[in-house]
This record gives structure tokens, C-alpha cells and sequence, in this order.
């Protein structure tokens, strides 16, 4: 199955005429593909009798069980033979049994043991040695004194120099030691004393004594004795050092799991109304509260008895409860209560099973499942599946335990649900299934995990049988997991142990995140007679850029390329980066130490570069990649062809542009090749030929590297890298320091979610990237959070501009959670909203412009840091030289900058109390700004002339979207579209929601096969001085009947003002957990009043006229007759739509077409009404100095 997403258009049209604290909780996924579904998670602990023994692995027990006496029912239940190794000096089972070089639970000096976690994450607390617990979680059986001689009754076995031997006679008899005794092995023969040094504490050692491990951790003779104490009471077994690192992985839990328990050695018993045998304990809960504790008393309270290890039917039982359908079993929105709410189709159940042995016990009866063809199954989308039996999952074994792993994977186990289970690259089954991640304590079977699997892959290796020797059960419990799309580790030490359980445990919480790959589309510029659609498999994390023929009714054509199919082979591409100072090929050799260090190995390099040699497919460790391109999620093609801007040939008395004419610049680039450019999550901004999709070279940022190499990592969970729009426009600056300035056409681009970064290329000319080392010398700077410690991860593009002082600059906001640690030491102290000029040639900062409004200011009392949306630069008199910044903020606020002022020291907050920046308006939801109502700016502030008086229409909406919750649709602050009047007055004059004309939708209908929305046309009065409106709002929720419902909606994509109209659209997240996107809306209303527009804006109809015939009645009046209105906004079909880009139709009058990106996929086509005959230069064109 491949469904994919679709993030961005670029449209250009050569045929017909066109017209111009606490950190954020930033998601790492796209918000869209899913809500968050938790996760169920059985967790089965192995309880076998083994369990209890204080050396592992068993081919190196022999005749040991316990390495110190123990007392009668240590666990709870019964015991083995209380037989230990006496201390004598000559006795094997002494130095070999107490070194961890044989024995890996025993005590290890290069390991710091730290104590169990509580279920809150605190820890239980250091051992006291002078009286060490046998058994923490039970406390009266016992304690030891360490750092006295203790003389003690059991079963001592002595001197001997053969491991297969031992010698005891009485068995059972007093014996003395000292406690703290460990041997270090020093290499040679390991059965010989003379390999090991013993190492020994007693009441004759001096505090003064340092004790060195093997690996050189020192620790005096305290902590010594503290940290062997530790180890005592709570590693000093398997089921100790299980319980340690199960704890600590879990305790390191959010609540955003449902978490079971169950034990091999159960039994039958009634679980949430239904009797289960051999494993369940408690079924699924929320991972909170009292069942978060329950979880931590069944684990670390469960009675170990001398019991077997039937590994294969407590699998079965789990596998057997996942199909449970009633109303207190796993699918239960509260599992365990007889809650009626729908069952999630979407919810993804596993379970993790951990043993320390070779399993036993009962036939499973499910046959040679791996090896027998599964059902047909239908899925989301109506693609069939079928599990054929193939290499590396089939076998010639029966009732294995990889069988009942393959048995409840490859089955619907609840085939009255949606089939909509979330898909990913390790697991493709989008039925109800279980996923088995196995545990092994310390054991290794005869096969190596990670070089075994090529050959299991083509057959070459086959699978042992699991019951002809006791390594082939461990290879089974590796088979398991490949069955079930699982995973699987083997470790001993407590650390490691702890370590890898919670990277299962982050895996499944990242699965989880990753939800089906449904189609949403976004993101349009305009270009020529095609078509560049970008978008992603959320499966695979791969990408694609389509290129689409655009007929002349504006319908696509068959598509003409696809960039991922045409990646150069890796020796052969154009690949630069930068080290800090220069631009440098992305080679091993020519990328800095520090760079190789982050990257690990040249290997990963190439593997980034797109060798695919060491893949897992090919034999290798890395990840493998269906395609070479990585994911493009929300940086939108830029196309830049021939340059075509309108900069005039004088710049003004003395003005340096004068020396080389624009016009001449633009005659010797005019046949220049035409590029795509655009961001992917493959670390990458790719340039490809827009005639025929082949990559031209590609950049690397350096802000990168020290997450680079996750990209190869096997168990890769997705992250943003290079994820955001880049800017191309052509500025004039002296590249050679030989005091002639020249034209360029510059790139900037920040990497949003990526990296606290932003980076700049001179694109001028395609051909000098025709090698590595001249693309390299035209890699202009990177500005990072090294440069300024309050730069965050700036989401929206930046502007080029020229400025006052005939610099050309890059503006950009500082984006989002500039507190946050992101590995550097460079973290905003303050949380501040900030934005930067920085010299385009060089990188350097020219001003910085603090509003002073930072984490210490959150409205909601949080502490979260504060940011500012994508700026607009704003030139007000047509000179092409920047006047004036807007901007808003995640607290709702817009501000302006001044930077009309001939020098940088001039330039200035338009408005100041003191030293402290003032907002032109701060937007909540009543006039009444509280803690819960401010409205999040996360989008370009538009501005116009003012209609009719001096100054300028700010017009902007509100919503956020960008965070971990924001696609939750209930309890949402309502959100808003604004249009306020900047009087540019020399004092601010403060005014809120009451001084401004109030808008609102009014009515929905269903006509013309669409759902449609009215708003009012209210009048607007400007404010004379003395009373009237400073501008308008509309809130986004529909007022008919009284309804209060806002069910989310928000505005989150750029605005367009055209021919005296506003165009936009809303995002409405979908309350369904298990449904992607959700919907929206395409608004068109006044853009001077807010209110609707006096003509229909949308052919309804279909009659290729725009009349009243398109209106939809909204009443009556008092003598019953119908009163018809136009609309002001139609609701998608298709989920999501993206901000919409509108064209006009060669001789069309004024018929226009409006693109929207859905959330099918497709591209939505709206005839609509240009409100104007004229299809040149628009009245509507923005101020704003982003060319």
C-alpha cells in the first residue's frame, strides 16, 4: 500500500496573464496525519524459577544459583538449593562466578548502580550497607551487613580448578567472608586464579583507599562500599537487574501509553470480566495515576517461584486478548469499565515480552504459521493484502513461538473495525495486529542479529529448530519479533539493559505518532506551464516533486516527472555544505573534524550522499530507503527562472546599483536554466532542473550535523531537518571585496523545525554548480544560534530587501522556542519575540530588534517562550527601499518597525513606552484580554492603504498549528481574521475588540453540492477622532441558531489581498482520533470592512456567469418573500486545504482561478469572480517588499 501526502504547487503560467519556558512542545511530525492515539503495550515479565539466580548467562552457571546464602523465600515463592561458592582463594567457582567478566549480573566496578525508580521517576534511594535489603520490594526477609565479616549456613560448595565439578560435604554448613570480595579479570585462561585480582573490602581498609576499575572509573573507599551496596540490593540477581532497568525505562514514561502487565507463569484467572490463562495480570490503562503504580507493584512485587518458562502460551494469551471485542477488553476507550464509546480502529497494541531463558512448556497449536499463506485482508483504501509465506519470515518448524508471534500479526483480530491501523516502515499491516518486541536477559542465540539477516533474507541462512538445542529458542525469540515487525535486544548490563528498553518504548510511542500515509496537500507559488507538486509517504518518510502540464482549462495533465526517480547515483551528485567559514564539497575529506565527529563514520556520509550499500537490505546496519529523496513536508518548490523583477535602472543620486543596470543583468541571465528548489527531510535543499526533474546539486546546512546521522539509524523516528520555504531574489552587493559591486540572484532559507538556523547561496548563475568545488564558493554564510543566543527555528521564509543605507539585507523573525536545549549552549535566556537584518553578502548582523515580550510574559502563566510570525517588509513610497516591518506574535500581538532612517542606529519600534516596545494591537478573543483568550499570530501580517484616510489597513489572522495538541478541535480559544487601522501617528493610541466593526458568519447551508457560508456586510464608520471603527474582526465560528461552537478553526496560511477582496482559508482539525487533517474553508470577504462581498465570488452554479442565480437564501422577510445573499466561503470536500493561490484566464473578463491543495490529494479548482474586468496590474498588490 502506498498513499501518500501532498504538501506544495508551484504554478507558473506562461499561457495566460498573471498578477502578483516551558519550551513549545513543537511537534515532530506533521499535525495533520493523525490525532494521538496512546499506544497499548502488554508488558509480559518472564517469572520463571531462573530468575531468581544471581548469575547469567547459564552456560556459565555450572553449579552456581546464588553468589551469596540466601534467605528462605526470597521472592515470595519457593526457592532453589541455597548453593553458593565458598571464597576460598583456589575454588574456580569463586573468581569465576564473582567476576563480572563471566558473570554479568555480578557486581562491576566500571558501573555506577543507581537505585529502582517509583512510578513517579524518583528514586527509591541508596542502600545502607551495614543493612542492605535481600529484596527491596520485601523487606523482611532480610538484610546483610557489608562491611563486617559475616559467617553464614548454606549449601558451600569448595575448592575446586574444574567448573564441571564441585565439592560439598554436609552440604550445608557455616562458612566466613567478607561481602564486598569481586575479582577483575585481567585476560588469559579464565578458569586460572592468576587471570583476576581480587578485589576485597574489610574493616582494615583505610577510607583513604581510591579503588580504580578496569575502564578507570576512581571512587574512594565510601563509595565503593556505597556503590556495591547498591548493586547488592537491587542488581544482584536477574530478577534485581530486571526489575532495575524495566523500572527506570518505564518510569521514564509520559502518560501517552496504555500499559498491561502479564507474567509467564500466571495461570488462569478472571481479567476486566473474561477468564485468561497462563499470562495476564491487569489489562491495559491509562499509564497514570493508580494504574501507573499498580504496573510498578505488579513488576517489582511479582512472586518468583521454581517454575518453567513456557514463553510460547503466555505470547498466545496476550495475542488471544487483543481479540477481545467486548467493552472492558483493549479496544475500550477505558479499558476495564464497561464504557460504551466507540472502539479506535486506529489503535496500535503490542507487546513486550522479556525472558532470560529458552522457553518450554505447552504445544500453542497454531502450526507452522510462518510458513502458511494468511487470509486476504482489505484495507483503508481498498488495497488487498495477503501474507505470503516468504523468506525471512517462513521457516520448517511448527508451533514455534516465531508462529504465534506471525499468527496474531498476519490476522484482523478485529475484523468488525475500520481497518485505518497506522502503517510505518517497520510494520506495513494496517489491520488490528499485535507488534512483539522481545527482551533477552543476558542470552544470545546461534545466529548474530545484526549480520544474520541478509542471508535469512534470500534464503541462504535458515532458520534453526528451536527445539534441537537451547541457542535456536533464542534465535526463535529473535524470529518473533521479525514475524511481528517487533524488534529485538539482548543485554546484560543493567545500563544497557535500561537504555534499549526505552528506545522500544520511544519506537512505539514514535509508530504511534507516525499515523497512515493519507493524502493533504498545501503550498503554491506561481511559474510557468507546469505544475510542481511536492509531497511524502509518512510511511517511509520518502518524498517526491512531481511535474504536472497545466491544460488551458487549468486541469493537469499526465505527469511529466518525478525528481525521486532521478537522484544522480551517489559518487556522481553535487553535494556542498559548509563548515563554519567556507563552503565546502560534502566529502569526508573536506568536511571539518568536528563535522566527522558528528557524522561517526564516513560510511554514514556516503550513506547521506545516497549509497544504499549499507543498507540492512544490502547486508548492512543502516536504514533502508525506497527512495533516495527524503520527505517534503512544509518547505514549498520555489521555482526561479530568468530574472524578472521590476527594479529600475537608477537607484538614486549616488546609489552603488547605479554601476551595473538592473536591465543589463537581467539581458545576461535571460536563458539561464530554470530551477526547483525546495527543502527535504533528508538534511537536503535540492535544486533540480524544472525541464526535466534531474537533481543539479543539493546543500547541506552545517546547523545539521549533530542530528545527520540519525537519518541512517535502522530504528529511525522522524524529525524535521531541512523543512523549510527558501527565498530567491536577485540584490546587489560587492562579492569580491574589490569595491564594484554586482547583481546576484541570492537563496536565504531557514530549515523551521530542523535547526535554530538560517542560510544563504548566490543562485545566480546554475552553471556554477556543475562541480562540487565551484557550488562550494557560492555558499555565502549561515547565521545560527551561535550568532545570536535568541534565534529559535524560524518557520515563515525571510525577505531580501534593500534598506536605507544601501545594504541589501535578510529579514527574519526568530522564530519558535528559542529556550529550547537543542545541544548547543546557545539557549535564550529570556524567550523574547525578536527579529534580525543581517548583511546579505556576508551574514553579519546589521540590527536586531528585541520586543522585550518573552516567557516571563505568557499570558497563560506557563513560561513558554514567545516568537514572531514570517515578517512583512513593507516599502510604503515605490522606491523599491524598505520602509517599515510587520509582525505578529505567538501572544497575539503586531508590531511595526521603522526602518525609513538613513542609518541602522535610526531604526527603531514605531511605538515605545520608556525603553520598552509597544504592540499596534494585541488580539484576543473579547476586549477583555485574560490568561486563556489571547490569539496566536503564526502568519504574515498583510498591509494596505487605508481606504479612504492617511495610514494603512493591517490585516492578519489567528491559530496556531504548530504544536503537539493544535490539531485537538474541542476547547479551543476562538480564533479570529482582523483588519486594524496603523494611523502612523507619532503617539500610539491603545484600542481593543470594542473600537472595532464587528463581522459575523451568519449562516450555513448545503446548495449547489456544496456547504456554503454567509457572513454580514455590516457597514463600517472610521473613527473621525472622536467615535467610529479602527477596523474590523470576524470570528471563525458560525453564529446561526446560537451556536457557541468554534470546533477549532483557525487561520494558519498566508492571506491574499486582491482587487479590494481578502482571500484566505481556515483549518477545522477533525475530533476523530483516528482521522487525519480534518476540513476547511475558502473565504473571499471585503478586505476595507471584513463583511461579505456585494457579488457572488464563486460560479456555483457552473453556468460561466456570476450573477444572483449564485446567491443561497438566507430568510424571509416580514412579507414571507425569499431573501438570497451571496456566499463568502465554501467548505472543503476533501479535508485540508492550503493557502490558495489565484490566477486569471486570458480573455476571461473576470474570471479568475482559485488552486487549493486538499486533503485527498488532488488539486481543487474554483472558478471565482475577480470583482474587475482588468487583468493587469491589480489594485490589490501588497506593499510589502518581498518581491
Amino acid at each position: 500500500m502506498f498513499t501518500t501526502i501532498f504538501r506544495a504547487i508551484i504554478i507558473y503560467l506562461a499561457l495566460v496573464p498573471t498578477v502578483n519556558a516551558a519550551d513549545l512542545d513543537l511537534s515532530p511530525v506533521p499535525l495533520y496525519l493523525g490525532g494521538v492515539v496512546e499506544p497499548n503495550i502488554m508488558f509480559t515479565l518472564d517469572d520463571s524459577g531462573s530468575m531468581q539466580w544471581e548469575i547469567m548467562p547459564d552456560e556459565n552457571r555450572h553449579f552456581t544459583l546464588h553468589t551469596f546464602p540466601r534467605p528462605t523465600g526470597l521472592y515470595g515463592g519457593t526457592d532453589y538449593t541455597n548453593q553458593v561458592p565458598n571464597y576460598d582463594a583456589d575454588n574456580v567457582h569463586n573468581f569465576f562466578g564473582r567476576s563480572a567478566n563471566n558473570n554479568t549480573v555480578f557486581y562491576n566496578p566500571d558501573v555506577t548502580y543507581v537505585p529502582w525508580s517509583n512510578s513517579n521517576g524518583t528514586s527509591m534511594g541508596d542502600a545502607t550497607p551495614t543493612a542492605v535489603l535481600y529484596n527491596p520490594n520485601l523487606p523482611a526477609v532480610g538484610n546483610l551487613n557489608l562491611t563486617v565479616q559475616q559467617t553464614q549456613n548454606a549449601c558451600w560448595f569448595t575448592h575446586t580448578t574444574d567448573l564441571n565439578t564441585a565439592f560439598g560435604d554436609p552440604c550445608f554448613g557455616n562458612h566466613t567472608y567478607w561481602p564486598i570480595t569481586y575479582y577483575n579479570y585481567n585476560g588469559g585462561t579464565v578458569t586460572a586464579s592468576t587471570s583476576y585480582t581480587r578485589v576485597q573490602i574489610t574493616t582494615a581498609t583505610s577510607s583513604a583507599t581510591n579503588f580504580t576499575s578496569p575502564s578507570g572509573v576512581v571512587r574512594t573507599r565510601d563509595e565503593e562500599i556505597q556503590n556495591f551496596a547498591n548493586w547488592f540490593q537491587y542488581y544482584r540477581s536477574r530478577i534485581l537487574t530486571a526489575r532495575a532497568g524495566i523500572g527506570r525505562a518505564f518510569a521514564r514514561q509520559g502518560t501517552n501509553l496504555r500499559v498491561g502487565f502479564s507474567a509467564i507463569n500466571q495461570g488462569a484467572v478472571t481479567v476486566d470480566g473474561v477468564a485468561s490463562t497462563n499470562a495476564l495480570i491487569q489489562g491495559v490503562r491509562s499509564f497514570s495515576g493508580t494504574d501507573r503504580s499498580n504496573f510498578f507493584d505488579n513488576l517489582y512485587g511479582r512472586v518468583i517461584n521454581n517454575s518453567g518458562t513456557p514463553l510460547r502460551s503466555s505470547v498466545n494469551a496476550v495475542g488471544t486478548y487483543y481479540e477481545r471485542a467486548d467493552n472492558q477488553g483493549p479496544w475500550s476507550e477505558t479499558p476495564g469499565t464497561t464504557n460504551a464509546a466507540a472502539h479506535l480502529s486506529c489503535r496500535q497494541s503490542y507487546n513486550i515480552l522479556m525472558t532470560d531463558g529458552y522457553w518450554n512448556g505447552a504445544d500453542p497449536g497454531v502450526g507452522n504459521s510462518d510458513n502458511t499463506n494468511g487470509t486476504t485482508i482489505t484495507g483503508p483504501d481498498n488495497p488487498d493484502f495477503q501474507y505470503l509465506a516468504d523468506n525471512p519470515y517462513k521457516d520448517g518448524w511448527s508451533n514455534t513461538l516465531a508462529d504465534v508471534g506471525m499468527d496474531f500479526w498476519k490476522r484482523d483480530l478485529r475484523s468488525t473495525l475500520d481497518n485505518n491501523v497506522p502503517t510505518n516502515a517497520a510494520d506495513d499491516a494496517f489491520w488490528q495486529h499485535m507488534v512483539n518486541f522481545t527482551v533477552g536477559l543476558g542470552v544470545n542465540g546461534s545466529l548474530d542479529p545484526t549480520t544474520a539477516l541478509p542471508g535469512l533474507t534470500d534464503g541462504t541462512t535458515p532458520w534453526p529448530d528451536p527445539t534441537a538445542t537451547s541457542l535456536a529458542t533464542i534465535d526463535d525469540l529473535w524470529h518473533t519479533a521479525i514475524n511481528s515487525r517487533g524488534g529485538f535486544f539482548s543485554a546484560s548490563d543493567p545500563d544497557t539493559f535500561a537504555d534499549s528498553l526505552s528506545d522500544i518504548l520511544s519506537s512505539i510511542s514514535d509508530r504511534t505518532s507516525a499515523a497512515s500515509a493519507v493524502a493533504v496537500n498545501s503550498g503554491t507559488i506561481t511559474g510557468t506551464t507546469k505544475l510542481y507538486q511536492a509531497r511524502f509517504n509518512s510511511g517511509d518518510w520518502t518524498g517526491q516533486l512531481l511535474a504536472f502540464p497545466i491544460n488551458l482549462d487549468g486541469s493537469l495533465a499526465t505527469v511529466a516527472w518525478d525528481a525521486a526517480d532521478l537522484i544522480p547515483a551517489a559518487t556522481a551528485r553535487k553535494i556542498i555544505t559548509f563548515d563554519g567559514t567556507d563552503g565546502q564539497p560534502f566529502r569526508w575529506t573536506d568536511i571539518d573534524a568536528g563535522q566527522q565527529t558528528s557524522l561517526g563514520s564516513e560510511a554514514i556520509l556516503n550513506y547521506l550522499r545516497g549509497d544504499q550499500s549499507g543498507e540492512a537490505n544490502n547486508g548492512g546496519t543502516y536504514r533502508n530507503r525506497n527512495s533516495l529523496l527524503g520527505d517534503i513536508i512544509n518547505s514549498s518548490p520555489t521555482y526561479v527562472g530568468a530574472p524578472t523583477l521590476r527594479y529600475p535602472d537608477n537607484w538614486g543620486s549616488g546609489a552603488d546599483e547605479n554601476s551595473v543596470l538592473y536591465s543589463a543583468f537581467k539581458s545576461t541571465h535571460s536563458s539561464r536554466q530554470d530551477l526547483i528548489y525546495v527543502g527535504s527531510n533528508d538534511g537536503m535543499l535540492h535544486a533540480f532542473n524544472a525541464d526535466t526533474g534531474v537533481e543539479q546539486f543539493a546543500y547541506v546546512p552545517a546547523s545539521l550535523y549533530n542530528d545527520l546521522s540519525d537519518l541512517a539509524d535502522i530504528n529511525y523516528n522522524h524529525q524535521f531537518f531541512l523543512d523549510g520555504s527558501a527565498t530567491v531574489v536577485d540584490a546587489f552587493y560587492d562579492e569580491d571585496a574589490d569595491g564594484t559591486g554586482e547583481w546576484h540572484s541570492v537563496l536565504v532559507s531557514g530549515l523551521r523545525g530542523g535547526a535554530q538556523g538560517i542560510f544563504a547561496l548566490d543562485v545566480t548563475d546554475p552553471t556554477d554548480f556543475n562541480t562540487e568545488a565551484t557550488g562550494a564558493a557560492k555558499v555565502l554564510w549561515e547565521f545560527t544560534d551561535a550568532d545570536d543566543d535568541d534565534l529559535g527555528y524560524v518557520y515563515g521564509p525571510p525577505s531580501i530587501v534593500r534598506l536605507t543605507t544601501g545594504k541589501w539585507a535578510a529579514v527574519f523573525s526568530g522564530g519558535y522556542n528559542n529556550t529550547f536545549d537543542n545541544g548547543t549552549t546557545n539557549d535564550s535566556t529570556s524567550g523574547n519575540a525578536v527579529l534580525y537584518i543581517v548583511d546579505i553578502a556576508d551574514g553579519s548582523l546589521i540590527k536586531k530588534f528585541d520586543t522585550k515580550i518573552g516567557s516571563a510574559d505568557d499570558p497563560t502563566g506557563n513560561n513558554r517562550p514567545n516568537g514572531l510570525s514570517q515578517p512583512s517588509v513593507i516599502d510604503f513610497n515605490g522606491d523599491y527601499i524598505a520602509d517599515a516591518i510587520y509582525a505578529g506574535d505567538l501572544f497575539g500581538n503586531v508590531w511595526k518597525i521603522d526602518i525609513s532612517g538613513n542609518s541602522a542606529g535610526s531604526w527603531k519600534f514605531a511605538y515605545k513606552t520608556g525603553s520598552n516596545p509597544d504592540p499596534i494591537y494585541t488580539a484576543c478573543a473579547s476586549a477583555t484580554c485574560t490568561a486563556s483568550n489571547h490569539q496566536a499570530i503564526t502568519t504574515q501580517v498583510k498591509v494596505k492603504n487605508h481606504p479612504t484616510l492617511e495610514g494603512y489597513l493591517v490585516v492578519f489572522g489567528t491559530g496556531k498549528y504548530i504544536e503537539v495538541g493544535d490539531n485537538i478541535s474541542s476547547g479551543q480559544t476562538t480564533q479570529s481574521m482582523y483588519g486594524i487601522w496603523d494611523r502612523a501617528e507619532s503617539t500610539l493610541t491603545t484600542f481593543d475588540r470594542d473600537d472595532l466593526l464587528e463581522q459575523e458568519i451568519i449562516f450555513e447551508v448545503s446548495q449547489f453540492s456544496e456547504l456554503l457560508r454567509v457572513i454580514t456586510d455590516n457597514s463600517i464608520t472610521w473613527h473621525n477622532g472622536t467615535s467610529g471603527h479602527l477596523g474590523w474582526y470576524l470570528d471563525l465560528y458560525n453564529t446561526q441558531s446560537g451556536n457557541t461552537n468554534n470546533f477549532g478553526e483557525r487561520q494558519i496560511s498566508n492571506t491574499i489581498i486582491r482587487n479590494g477582496r481578502l482571500i484566505f482559508s481556515t483549518l477545522i482539525p477533525l475530533d476523530d482520533p483516528c482521522a487525519f487533517g480534518g476540513t476547511g474553508v475558502l473565504m473571499e470577504l471585503d478586505v476595507n470592512s471584513g463583511g461579505r462581498l456585494p457579488f457572488s465570488p464563486f460560479d456555483l452554479n457552473g453556468d460561466g456567469v456570476f450573477s444572483s442565480d449564485d446567491y443561497v437564501q438566507i430568510g424571509t422577510d416580514a412579507d414571507g418573500n425569499a431573501i438570497y445573499a451571496p456566499v463568502s466561503g465554501k467548505y472543503s470536500k476533501d479535508g485540508i486545504i492550503s493557502q490558495p493561490t489565484v490566477v486569471n484566464v486570458a480573455g476571461g473578463g473576470n474570471v479568475e482561478i482559485i488552486y487549493n491543495n486538499t486533503g485527498d490529494g488532488n488539486v481543487d479548482k474554483t472558478v471565482g469572480n475577480s470583482g474587475t474586468s482588468d487583468v493587469g496590474r491589480q489594485s490589490w498588490r501588497q506593499l510589502e517588499f518581498n518581491f
